[in-house]
This record gives structure tokens, C-alpha cells and sequence, in this order.
């Protein structure tokens, strides 16, 4: 009986020696070729699901059975393996530096990451030094030049204003050549609607791909063509910008960004005006066709008078009897000196960083612009946030969420030929006036309505002098295009990953936005001041029935994926994966 139990302990003492023998806890440094801690360093058990990652400082511990081989891997370099033996636990491991790691992995549909080499299509990426070095306030301006075949046309290129991207040329006449744009795998609107009350009148309201903040992308892939579709539907047969925004990095530490850009802008280019003709237009005999003289007409928006003689002469309208005088010459810049010089200032500040398990990143903007137009009326104000993060809640679930929210409100300035457009009745000023003694509208000669020396008002005469134009500032001052943007996108997703070579995703994305736009013009109906010219007639009346019009557009788009993904390494050379 003592020596069955004597044997029984003396087993179990040896079975209990090669239980501990079994596995051993491990530890270690993960540095760099230069000395430096690396942080994020995935250390796994190969074969098992045995993992850990190094923490901020690069150190590690992960228990391991003997004979074991472990494998550290880290985005942007070289994988290292070793194998645990019984002599040792502390194991400092060095990473080689893998150069063509980072640009050799691009994003590709529903924000997978793929390498370049295995993808059958071209793919080229910018990154976000790339695409922020010139400080464009637009992230679609931002890819102009960055990329063969991509075309970008904007507007006026100040903030605010339509953008359009077209890659390797369009393909319908009358239809959208725009590229789809997706953003951290969810389609989003890019729709550009141009407002108006009539044909002739043209404000633009920018689209909505310029809600994007450029210093929030970490990435910009460009699909073109067939792959695009194959990748998106129909919806991307002109071709899709992949946009990967920015994310905390897991065991980084917390880190805070401000940057701060202001710019100036001004008029580069305006049309080629003659200065050798003033106000007026030239008289021809309706038989013969032959020329007769030159009407100098107070009245006149065009330059076909006589040629300039430099000789002070009255003009405009008489105002209590009395009428202005200037030379008779040309104001050269009279068209340039009406503008002022812009500023817009694009202010970011964001908070990144994560632990062991989670990452977060965090991004306010705040983008204020006042345009060349004199004054504040085509000013344009955004406001943005995004936040970012992901969580491993253990070995197999984890869950992300990409949220961005951004509010722009704007007064923007009519264009084309109706009656609001400052920039049409601006150009039909004749070279000979100054436009900048135009601006005083308190001035009777200026105005649309006036006190005389009296001190009685007419509020429905004009003592402007052109019956045929308006006063650009009093346009400008009297004629609001007003918008108002409320917009929120992103995407929630939920991974499952019962073993190594198998994952389920689930991911909801949306984007919704309200675009309010209100349109506000005067009632007026204004008589010349005076007759006593021998010009102004009763039939010069300036009307303009009032205008209040209120524009809304809803969008609301809600997209759902569900996908599963197969690896599986054959061996270092053959590696394979299956998507459905």
C-alpha cells in the first residue's frame, strides 16, 4: 500500500514538472533599427490565437509553450520569428524597417486594404501630406494635379464654391461625369445644385463633396473606369474617390494637432477692356449704312460714344437742377477697383491616440470665409467635427464607428445676366465712370430713392445714372442668396472573429443632410429723378418685382454591408483570400 503510494506521488510530481515545462511566460523590448520603442506591435503564437502588443514603450509578455514560434509584425516592417527554448524568457526583438510597406497598401472597396501588387487595375493614392501641402480648403481641389488622368474644375477656387472631378474624361454630354466618392467604405452625395430664380440668374451653392475637411483624410485612392464599377454598380461608372479618413494608432500615445491657415485672395484675371471710346453709341444713317456722329447718351451702359478728349463735361442725371461734371477719359481699373481683398481662415484641431485594445481620434474645424466682393455679403462660415474609434471588447468582437457632423451657413453672391448679378451690371459700366464713386448710396446721384435739399423724400425716383443697369452696390446690398447646410455621415460596424482565418463584418452607414436655401430681392419700382437732361424718359422706370423663395432638399441615405473574409497563408510565398 506504501509503495502504490509512493508511486502515485512521484507520478503526479512528474506529470505536474512537464505541465509547467509545457508553457512559459515570456517577455521583451520591440525597438526599431535605430533604438526606438515601437508601439502597436502585434506578438502571436504562430498556429494559435496566443497574442499580444507591445505598449507604448515596446515592451510585451505573453505566455508561450516551449518549442514555440512567435511572430512580431507591425505595419511598415519586416515580419521577425523566434523560437522559445527553455534557457530563456526575455526575448528583445528588432524590427527591420520595411521602406515600401506603407505605399504598397491601399484601400480599395467597403475600406479593405489590399496590397498593390495582388490588385489587377491601377489604384494610385495620395496621401495626406500629399493632399494638404497647398492648404486648399477643398479636398476635391486639393487632387488637382496630383494625379494623371484626374480633371478638376472649380468654380472660383475660394471656399465654398462647386467643384468637379472628372476622371479620364466624361462620358455623357447632357448626364453626370462626376467620380462616385466613398468615404471609410460608405458612398456619399456629391450632388451640386445651382440656384436661381430664372435662367438668366445663376448662384452657386457649391456640392456637397466639399463638405469633406481635408486635414480629417488620411488617404485618397482614385478607381477609374471598369474597376470603379465592378467595385460600386452603376453609380461608379465615371469612377470613385476611396477616402480613408484619419484614426487613432493603437498603443500611441495621446497626441494633439493645430494647424491654422489664412489666406488673402484677390481678382487674378478680368476681360480686356478698350479705353479709347467712352459713354455713348455711335449714329448711322439707316439708308446709306454710313456713319454720322457720336451720341453722348447719359443714359448709356455701353462704351461705342465718341473717343475720350480728356475735357471736363457734365453727366448722369440732374439732381434739384443740378448735374455732375468729371473728365471725359478713361478710368482704367474702374472694374478692379470695386472688389476688395478676401480673407478666409481654415482653423483644425485634433486629438488622437489608443491603448492596448481601442483607438480614438477626434477633429474640429472651423472654416470662415469673406469674399472679394466689397463688404460682408458673400461671406461663408463651416463648422465640423468628426470622431473616430475602434474597440477590441476580447479576442474575437471588436467595433468601430466613424461619425462626422458639419453646419454651413452662407450669403452668396448672384451671378449670370438677371437683375441681381453684380458682376453683370458691374461690367456694363462705361470706361469713363469711376466705380468706386459709386459706393456712397446715401449720395442722390447713387441711390434709388433720396431726400432732397428740401428734406422731401422720394422714395420712388432713382437719380442713378443708368436707366438700363443698376448700381453694382446697391445690388450687392439689397440682393441675399442665403444657405444653410446641416449635415451628419458616417458608418457603425461589428466584427466577429471566431478563428484566425475567419471574420464576419457588419456595417451601417449613413448620411443625411438639409440644404435650405432663401432667395430675397426688393420690390422697387423707381422713376428717373429728372427730365430736364433731355434723355430720361418716363419709360427708363427700374422695376423689380420682390422675390422671397425658400429652396429645401432632404437627402437621406442609408447603406448596410455584411461581409465575410477567408485568409489563409499556404506558406511564406502562397497566401490566399475569399470575400462574400
Amino acid at each position: 500500500m506504501k509503495q502504490t503510494l509512493l508511486s502515485f506521488l512521484v507520478g503526479g510530481m512528474i506529470l505536474t514538472s512537464v505541465a509547467f515545462a509545457q508553457e512559459k511566460k515570456i517577455s521583451g523590448r520591440v525597438t526599431s533599427a535605430d533604438g526606438k520603442a515601437i508601439p502597436g506591435v502585434t506578438v502571436v503564437v504562430q498556429g494559435t490565437n496566443q497574442a499580444t502588443q507591445t505598449d507604448t514603450d515596446g515592451n510585451y509578455s505573453l505566455n508561450v509553450p516551449a518549442g514555440k514560434v512567435v511572430v512580431f509584425r507591425s505595419v511598415g516592417f519586416d515580419d521577425k520569428t523566434i523560437i522559445v527554448n527553455n534557457n530563456s524568457t526575455v526575448f528583445n526583438v528588432s524590427l527591420v524597417n520595411h521602406d515600401n510597406a506603407l505605399e504598397e497598401v491601399v484601400v480599395t472597396a467597403n475600406a479593405i486594404k489590399r496590397e498593390k501588387r495582388s490588385l489587377g487595375y491601377s489604384a494610385p493614392t495620395i496621401k495626406s501630406d500629399e493632399l494638404t501641402e497647398g492648404r486648399n480648403s477643398s479636398a476635391i481641389n486639393s487632387l488637382a494635379g496630383k494625379v494623371a488622368g484626374v480633371n478638376i474644375t472649380s468654380t472660383s477656387n475660394s471656399p465654398g464654391s462647386s467643384s468637379q472631378v472628372v476622371l479620364r474624361g466624361g462620358s455623357s454630354i447632357a448626364g453626370n461625369n462626376q467620380a462616385l466618392i466613398v468615404v471609410d467604405g460608405t458612398p456619399i452625395d456629391n450632388t451640386s445644385k445651382v440656384g436661381g430664380s430664372s435662367d438668366l440668374s445663376s448662384v452657386d451653392f457649391g456640392n456637397r463633396g466639399n463638405d469633406i475637411n481635408p486635414d480629417d483624410i488620411e488617404s485618397v485612392t482614385v478607381l477609374k473606369g471598369p474597376a470603379a464599377a465592378a467595385l460600386y454598380g452603376s453609380r461608379a461608372s465615371n469612377g470613385a474617390l476611396i477616402i480613408t479618413t484619419k484614426s487613432g494608432k493603437k498603443g500611441a500615445k495621446s497626441a494633439i494637432t493645430f494647424s491654422s491657415t489664412n489666406t488673402l485672395s484677390s481678382i487674378l484675371k478680368l476681360p480686356e477692356f478698350q479705353n479709347e471710346y467712352g459713354q455713348g453709341y455711335a449714329a448711322f444713317d439707316e439708308k446709306t449704312g454710313a456713319f454720322v456722329d457720336y451720341v453722348n447718351d447719359p443714359r448709356e451702359n455701353g462704351s461705342w460714344g465718341a473717343p475720350f478728349t480728356g475735357n471736363v463735361q457734365e453727366w448722369g442725371q440732374a439732381i434739384d437742377g443740378v448735374r455732375q461734371k468729371k473728365a471725359y477719359s478713361a478710368v482704367k481699373d474702374n472694374v478692379r477697383d470695386f472688389f476688395d481683398l478676401g480673407i478666409a481662415s481654415d482653423n483644425n484641431l485634433s486629438f488622437s491616440g489608443g491603448s492596448e485594445k481601442s483607438t480614438f481620434y477626434l477633429g474640429l474645424n472651423a472654416l470662415n470665409s469673406n469674399g472679394v466682393y466689397p463688404g460682408k455679403k458673400d461671406n461663408y462660415n463651416k463648422y465640423g467635427v468628426r470622431f473616430n474609434g475602434t474597440t477590441e471588447f476580447s479576442d474575437k468582437f471588436s467595433a468601430g464607428v466613424s461619425v462626422n457632423y458639419s453646419r454651413i451657413n452662407s450669403n452668396n453672391v448672384g451671378g449670370g445676366q438677371g437683375g441681381g448679378s453684380v458682376y453683370n451690371n458691374l461690367l456694363q459700366t462705361p470706361r469713363d465712370i469711376d466705380v468706386k464713386g459709386l459706393k456712397d448710396l446715401s449720395n442722390p446721384y447713387n441711390a434709388y430713392g433720396y431726400t432732397d435739399a428740401n428734406g422731401i423724400l422720394h422714395d420712388d425716383v432713382y437719380g442713378y445714372y443708368g436707366a438700363y443697369t443698376m448700381n453694382p452696390y446697391w445690388v450687392l446690398a439689397n440682393y441675399n442668396n442665403y444657405n444653410d447646410v446641416n449635415r451628419i455621415m458616417g458608418n457603425f460596424n461589428v466584427n466577429y472573429k471566431p478563428t484566425e482565418w475567419l471574420t464576419f463584418q457588419e456595417r451601417v452607414g449613413l448620411d443625411n443632410y438639409t440644404d435650405r436655401r432663401r432667395a430675397q430681392s426688393p420690390k422697387c419700382s423707381y422713376l428717373p429723378a429728372h427730365k430736364s437732361t433731355g434723355n430720361y424718359v418716363t419709360g427708363n422706370v427700374q422695376i423689380d418685382p420682390v422675390i422671397y423663395r425658400n429652396d429645401k432638399f432632404n437627402v437621406n441615405e442609408i447603406v448596410n454591408d455584411f461581409m465575410s473574409t477567408t485568409n489563409h497563408n499556404f506558406n511564406e510565398e502562397w497566401d490566399g483570400s475569399c470575400r462574400f
